[in-house]
Parts: C-alpha cells; structure tokens; sequence
C-alpha cells in the first residue's frame, strides 16, 4: 500500500513512517502541513492519505476534503488525539473514509488501514454511536431523506451506522453479500451520497437513529 503522511509533529511521523515500512507498506511523501499533504497526494497519487485533524496554520478537514475532490481513489484516514463526535462527524462529511485515534495500537491503525484501501469504512463503532447520540435541530427535516428507503434498505443504513462491514451486513441480515452490497448501493444512492461512510456522517449528523426503526411508506416496502 502506498501512502502519504501528513502530521505537524516531525518525530511522530517519523516514526509512524518507520512502523509502517516494517509490516511492508511504502511511505512516499512525509507531510507537516495540509498544503503540503495535499500536494504530495497530487504528486504522488498514494492509496491512503493519514492525515491529522489540528495544524498550527490549516485544517485537516479543510485538506481531507481537497483531497477527496481532487483525487478521488486516494483515502483518507483521519489521525487524531481527540474523539469529539461532531469532529467525527465533521471528518466523515469532508469525505473521510476512517477516523482513528492516535491512542490506538499500530495493529489497529494497520487493519484501519487495510479497510479503507479495501473501500470499506474505518471508524469504532464505540465512536460512531457516540456521534449519533448527540441532538440536532434538523432531524425532522433531514429525516425525509429516509422516506424512500425501504425496510431492508433501513436494516442496511442501521447497520452501516454502526460500522459494520458488508461481511457483516451480509450475516447479520441473511443474505449473500453481493445483495448487501446492492442494498447498500441502493442506499446510498437515495439519500445523495458517495461512500457508506457519508450515510453514516449524515445520519449522525442529524441523529437520525431512531427514525430507522419506523415503518417506510407502504409504497416504499421492501425485503
């Protein structure tokens, strides 16, 4: 996998560049500014881009969403010290494809990076549900978005919120995995958005949980 670094904090990277070309991975560009990890993913067109969130001159949402805008194949993992909901939130708007604390175990940032090469979704679940429980003003309106999903598609969006595989869609509702992919397309399809990651950003955002547990129009019904 080839992948770029950007954090303000030079030995840290360093460092994460070393245990990284240890189990295999190639670390083409070392980054201390959004502005610089943004270029250095235009130069060098990486896999994963593992970016932080907090810089003394910039954004890394700022820069997380440059990136996905400009090169769309390259994913980027958030690497923060902090678990705010509404920065993950937030992380997972700007186009995040996983959030991972600097907390976590090189093991665990290394299957976090195998998930969002893989296009699946990196993200605790112990983190999403924390976003989600957070109130919002706009729930009522954002949760028309939901009325054109049907019961099957709802199980998915749930499950999807709560981080789950396509692996694990697929087992828990019964159903081959290339018809949780379909349900999940599906998904993603009505409510407006690119990646599972973002239908789980748009249902914290506007904690919409509880809505996925009523009925969808009789028109809208499905299995």
């Amino acid at each position: 996998m080839r992948i770029v670094l950007c954090d303000d904090h030079r030995l840290l990277v360093e460092a994460f560049a070393t245990a990284l070309r240890s189990h295999g991975h190639e670390v083409v560009a070392l980054a201390t500014t959004p502005e610089d990890g943004y270029r250095a993913v235009l130069e060098h067109e990486p896999d994963v881009c593992v970016l932080d969130l907090f810089f003394p001159g910039g954004s890394g949402l700022d820069a997380a969403s440059k990136i996905t805008s400009a090169n769309p194949t390259c994913k980027v993992l958030i690497l923060s010290a902090r678990s705010d909901p509404d920065l993950i939130v937030a992380a997972l708007t700007a186009g995040a494809a996983g959030f991972v604390l600097k907390e976590q175990s090189i093991d665990g940032i290394l299957r976090a990076l195998d998930r969002v090469a893989a296009g699946e979704g990196a993200v605790d679940p112990q983190l999403l549900r924390a976003a989600i429980r957070v109130p919002s003003p706009r729930r009522h309106a954002e949760s028309q978005r939901l009325r054109f999903l049907t019961r099957r598609e709802r199980e998915a969006l749930r499950r999807i919120a709560e981080g789950e595989s396509t692996k694990e869609i697929a087992r828990a509702m019964q159903v081959s995995q290339s018809t949780a992919r379909t349900h999940v397309q599906n998904v993603l399809t009505k409510l407006g958005v690119r990646s599972r990651l973002q239908a789980a950003a748009l249902v914290a955002r506007e904690r919409l949980t509880d809505e996925l547990d009523n009925e969808p129009p009789k028109a809208m019904h499905g299995v």
